[in-house]
């Protein structure tokens, strides 16, 4: 530890520090494409699967709170029990405490008065009174039965007396003075303990006062009943903040993949600014609202995309058992908590959105990604392969859509290949969109689907399926692949012209 305190010391170390978040950033995200971008694997699932119950766990303690102040609890009761039973124990082991405190109290308020007061009370104890009162008593006598020198003697005896009287009041004096102070400074000892067990007792008890007060509340001990330090508020935010980016990071990934519109391609565009933005909202996440509203998000479009891998099915029903779920969860997060009911606000506006979302057609059909398309003509369905225009240079880098140069009639086919997870049933269709040369919008002229395009996955390249158009007219056109009355996964744009294309036709196939 000493070695990275010193490390961390280094100037260079300092300013690689504030880097680090954005480096981690950027490697999570570039692991996620590299992998995910290319297969989902159960390995993956199951990772997901942790960072999400890692995030239910710690967003579960950060809804955390101290919800009775005032409370007592049957720890403390016990607390307190235990801290009243020390002071009798001690009085037990040192019986000297008691009087020392009571002579404390009485010290007090003579601290003001002279020494002569000391001095009457001395005169006033009874056995100085009694030896008095018999040296008076004896020198009556003599005086009575002697003569004048007897009664001369005795009246030396009662001077002699009374001197005596005088010095053992003076002696009394100096000793309750001495008890006095040595009764105050046991005092101020016992006031400093005293001090200190009341600290002790009110971090144990929570309460400053040994009394329990008239309007305290007695309330049952529950763990979520307390105050986080803010250490560990720290700690739980740091670990929500990783827990979620990691989710992030990979949905971006797999939403983007099986985005095909723009509307879905606005959500993933929405996912990704959660995802950088996460790395601004640590001491964000604090706030148990603001935790669970990104965690519902999270959770529906987590399970979105997990669900299909284990009932190998898509669609709508599926999707709102998704919502429910994540939002289910929140309830019950919201339930233990203990927290007032407008928490729930913000999860149920955001699975209300994503519901309708959905039914609009906004969210990508995960995990269905396509993967390969074509354009082409004389299609042979045995080797899935077609005669494609040599394309230029522009087309091969995409600067250009594809061509197809039609020759003697021949019908136009657009090849597709959608990867799906394995056992995975969906069925396609086919949207073709011819573009006005007038006024240079699409406009759809054809929805084709058939029994030939449920997709079966587990096809690493993807399930290949394919659609075909007669009396095709020169002119632009595009072609999307959608989930059968759902989301579109992807789409193709190419040109279709009446002549032979100058440079010929290639042979092409679809993986």
């Amino acid at each position: 530890m000493q070695f990275v305190e010193k490390l961390r010391e280094k100037p260079a170390v300092q300013k690689l520090e504030k880097f680090f978040p954005a480096i981690a950033f950027l490697g999570g995200f570039a692991w996620d494409s590299i992998t995910l971008g290319q297969m989902v694997y159960g390995t993956d699932i199951l990772i997901l699967l942790a960072y999400y119950t890692g995030a239910l766990i710690l967003v579960i303690l950060l809804s955390a709170q101290l919800e009775h102040p005032e409370g007592w609890t049957k720890e403390r009761l016990q607390a307190l029990a235990k801290a009243q039973a020390k002071p009798a124990v001690a009085k037990t082991a040192v019986p000297q405490t008691a009087p020392v405190q009571k002579s404390a109290k009485q010290v007090e308020p003579t601290a003001e008065k002279p020494v002569l007061n000391a001095v009457e009370e001395s005169i006033a104890d009874p056995e100085i009174k009694t030896e008095e009162s018999r040296f008076r008593r004896a020198a009556a006598f003599i005086a009575e039965k002697t003569p004048a020198r007897a009664k001369e003697a005795a009246n030396r005896a009662a001077l002699e007396a009374k001197e005596a009287t005088a010095k053992a009041a003076a002696l009394a004096s100096a000793k309750a003075k001495e008890a006095a102070s040595r009764a105050a400074i046991e005092a101020k000892d016992a006031a400093v303990k005293a001090k200190g067990a009341a600290t002790k007792f009110a971090k144990n008890v929570g309460y400053e006062s040994t009394a329990i007060p008239e309007n305290a509340i007695v309330v049952r001990h529950r763990f979520l009943d307390r105050e986080w330090s803010e250490t560990w508020k720290q700690r739980f935010t740091w670990a929500v903040q990783f827990f979620f980016g990691g989710l992030f990071s990979a949905l971006v990934v797999c939403y983007f993949k099986s985005s095909g519109s723009l509307a879905s391609f606005l959500l993933v565009i929405l996912l990704a600014i959660l995802l950088v933005g996460n790395e601004f909202l640590q001491k964000k996440y604090e706030s148990f609202g603001v935790s669970l509203a990104f965690f519902c998000l999270l959770g529906t479009m987590f399970m979105n995309f997990a669900i299909p891998h284990l009932v190998h099915r898509i669609g709508f029903i599926w999707f709102l058992i998704s919502t429910v779920l994540s939002f289910g969860l929140c309830l019950f997060i919201w339930k233990i908590s203990h927290r007032k009911k407008s928490i729930l606000v913000a999860p149920a506006l955001i699975s209300i959105f994503l519901i309708v979302a959905y039914i609009m057609n906004w969210v990508p059909p995960v995990p269905l990604v396509l993967k390969q398309k074509l354009a082409c003509q004389n299609f042979d369905k045995a080797s899935y392969s077609c005669d494609v225009d040599d394309p230029s240079l522009l087309q091969m880098v995409g600067l250009k859509i594809p061509s197809v140069h039609r020759v003697d009639s021949s019908e136009v086919y657009f090849l597709t290949s959608v990867y799906a997870p394995a056992k995975l049933k969906a069925e396609l269709e086919y949207l073709w969109y011819y573009q006005d040369p007038k006024t240079g919008k699409y406009s759809l002229t054809d929805r084709i689907s058939s029994g030939r395009m449920m997709i079966n996955g587990g096809r690493e390249s993807g399930f290949r399926t394919f659609t075909r158009k007669k009396n095709v007219p020169a002119g632009k056109y595009r072609v999307e692949i959608a989930y059968k009355n759902g989301a579109v996964i992807g789409s193709g744009t190419f040109e279709v012209f009446s002549e032979p294309p100058e440079d010929g036709f290639v042979r092409d196939t679809l993986r």
